[in-house]
């Protein structure tokens, strides 16, 4: 089923001179009060739901199983054990491309594989 393509309704505009135009500044006094004002229960039962579930998942998580949560580190703080973790043999052993690299590495014949 195809649908159809989204048409604006062709109306055309009549004003009277008998009714009086509305202003900038009376639109905005008869607006209704904004949507945030009625939130505060939903907002409140959003955020008790959501500690809820961070407390369940706080205390299934061990402490190496939340260290990957932490990210990028925000400062340049150079480590020896980082740099083979990351970069090192086992490291390429592990994955498909570091395979690869060590593959390509071999066949140039170079003194180190990696670190």
């Amino acid at each position: 089923m195809r649908s159809q393509p989204f048409r604006l309704p062709t109306q055309t505009l009549t004003t009277s001179l008998s009714t009086p135009l509305r202003t900038f500044s009376s639109a905005l006094r008869s607006q209704p009060p904004p949507l945030t004002q009625s939130l505060p229960s939903f907002r409140t039962s959003l955020t008790s739901a959501s500690s809820v579930s961070f407390g369940l998942t706080q205390q299934t998580r061990s402490f190496s199983a939340s260290a990957p949560l932490a990210g990028k580190r925000a400062t340049y703080n150079p480590s020896r054990r980082v740099q083979k973790r990351r970069h090192g043999f086992l490291a390429r052993l592990r994955s498909r491309g570091g395979r690869k690299v060590l593959q390509h590495r071999r066949a140039k014949g170079r003194k180190s594989l990696s670190w």
